[in-house]
């Protein structure tokens, strides 16, 4: 199985010395290699980082070594003018003389995601040095965030990061995960190349936006990058390129030069292979993320480091999402992901503040769940307020009239006290620890093979495996248009043919063999020009998880076969 690296120097650092001293250094170093960020993607909407102003010129003569790493090329750096590798040579002598303590931080935090970050870009077919951008844009700092929004290691702006498939939510922040924000920015700058035809002004759009390199373009009647900064004086104030796009591209052709020749100019080689590997997992919706965390004998904290795009703890109850463990970790994680305990909460959802008198205690006597366990689910929490969000089970009544009830004041109190004791005799059938859900609707007459009552924490998911049918055949058949509404005692009736004794593998093993007509599991059909990559981002599930569960590779992936995308 494949697995990634992460950046254990940014693991459990701190309060430690050294740690910080690193985390002042970074700083200042961001300021003056990423300060593009800030304004990137904008497409010249005037919201200005820090400028990337041209370093004075170091008279220092280079070495032969220096000099064969500067002249050294590949398809990013190659055919750069003569006038235009004098911006290139000053920036590379800065980051050899002055710069250089920027260098061996950046290369060693991006140790952990080069590996992962030059796999997705030769999948595409493009250069693999493109992973290198990621250093010009936050040193490779995967909760880098810039004044204006721009977020990640690759620092998307919310709607960049939306247009290649980001989601941010209450729940995620997608452009902190440094794997599909890679992949995402593969997308985008395949985009670029296939509008502009090359790579340095590909990369100048990364920056100011295509738009504005699009008509810094027209403007000029220049054909590229280089042509355009040449001609940048014909344009107006606001239609010429920034000093921050100007330098960019020249920044990023010295950084390239120097990470692709590092032993030779005296800098630690970078080991990707050495750093601890990561697994990626297609987690379902409402997965217990602190249950996860626990399982794999992690701390909350020691989790978050892996998994920093998740906002809640518990995953979107709406639809599936990554989850990030370490590999001696994968046992554990696999099979708590594949147990009935794994989405406990999926009853749960975001559920807004109607009163300012609401309380988790309120909440508690409402919904049968300790405040406790609220308040561990709601970090930083502590006092509620009107048009706040909040976890919580969705079969509570979050409106201003239960919580007046609850204190006497509303003119339906007998009626509402009938309606709490009901549902606290709801709660008591299952414990303390389960979501509460309300009554499901009535059962259809329909041809059935038998019937299942539902177990305290069970899901129509854990159901619908154990008789070998689909979750929606399920909700058809019994008239359920919200699972959550279910609770602990439901009597489910199971679709005629099905049998228990779990789900069988679905596939031989060999790419496009026939997968049994299961409906509980979602298949795809290849089409010429597919990939993993593209059918793993087009269904939401990782690229890991389609290997394994239709034993494929790249290699020997064919047109016509049939995929499981699906759990």
């Amino acid at each position: 199985m494949t697995v990634y690296s992460m950046d254990t120097a940014a693991q459990g650092r701190k309060g430690v010395t050294a740690g910080l001293r690193l985390c002042v250094l970074a700083a200042a170093c961001c300021l003056m290699l990423a300060g593009g960020c800030a304004s990137r993607q904008d497409g010249g909407s005037g919201n200005r980082g820090v400028s990337f102003s041209i370093p004075d010129d170091d008279p220092t003569p280079l070495s032969s070594k220096e000099m064969a790493a500067l002249k050294s090329t590949s398809q990013v750096d190659k055919n750069v003018p003569p006038e235009a590798m004098d911006d290139v040579t000053r920036q590379y002598k800065y980051y050899l003389r002055k710069g250089r303590n920027s260098v061996c931080v950046f290369s060693k935090r991006a140790e952990g995601y080069l590996s992962y970050s030059r796999q997705v870009f030769r999948s595409r077919g493009i250069p693999e040095e493109l992973a290198y951008l990621a250093i010009i844009e936050s040193g490779y700092r995967v909760d880098a965030r810039s004044p204006v929004g721009a977020t990640g290691a690759w620092q998307f702006m919310p709607a960049t990061g939306e247009r290649f498939g980001l989601t941010q939510d209450w729940w995620t922040d997608e452009r902190l995960d440094p794997y599909e924000s890679t992949e995402a920015a593969a997308d985008y700058l395949q985009k670029l190349y296939d509008y502009f035809g090359d790579w340095p002004t590909a990369v100048a759009a990364y920056n100011a936006g295509e738009g504005k390199i699009s008509r810094a373009k027209e403007g000029t009647g220049g054909k590229n990058f280089y042509e355009v900064k040449a001609r940048n004086h014909m344009l107006d104030d606001k239609a010429q390129l920034r000093d921050e796009t100007k330098q960019y591209v020249p920044r990023f052709l010295a950084i390239t030069k120097i990470m692709r020749n590092l032993p030779e100019l005296g800098f630690e080689s970078i080991r990707p292979e050495n750093a601890p590997g990561v697994l990626r997992l297609t987690a379902r919706p409402g997965t217990d993320l602190n249950g996860l965390a626990e399982a794999c004998g992690m701390s909350w904290g020691e989790f978050a480091v892996y998994n920093r795009h998740h906002k809640r703890r518990i995953t979107d109850t709406g639809r599936s999402t990554f989850v990030y463990v370490p590999t001696r970790s994968e046992r554990k994680a696999q099979a708590f992901l594949g147990s009935s305990r794994c989405t406990a909460y999926a009853g749960w959802g975001a559920m807004r503040v109607a009163s300012n008198g609401d309380s988790w205690e309120k909440i508690s006597r409402r919904s049968g769940i300790p405040v406790a366990q609220l308040r561990a689910l709601n970090p930083g929490e502590s006092r509620l307020s009107a048009g706040q969000t909040v976890l919580a089970p969705r079969s509570v009544d979050m409106s201003a009239r239960a919580v007046a009830a609850l204190d006497g004041k509303g003119s339906t109190k007998a009626e509402s006290g009938r309606k709490s004791s009901a549902s606290e005799r709801s709660v008591a059938q299952a414990p303390a620890s389960a979501p509460t859900r309300s009554q499901a609707q009535p059962v259809r007459p329909a041809v059935s093979s038998g019937s299942h009552t539902l177990q305290p924490n069970e899901t129509l998911y854990a159901v619908a495996r154990q008789y070998n049918v689909s979750v929606k055949d399920l909700q058809d058949h019994n008239n359920i248009s919200n699972p959550s509404a279910l609770h602990a005692g439901t009597v489910l009736r199971i679709p005629g043919g099905a049998s228990a004794g779990g789900v069988s593998a679905g596939s031989d093993g060999r790419v496009g063999s026939k997968v049994p007509a299961k409906a509980s599991r979602t298949t795809y059909t290849v089409q010429a020009k597919d990939s993993l990559w593209k059918i793993a981002r087009e269904h939401k599930v990782s690229v890991e998880d389609l290997m394994r569960w239709n034993g494929v590779n790249e290699k020997n992936l064919r047109t016509g076969s049939v995929l499981v995308v699906e759990q």
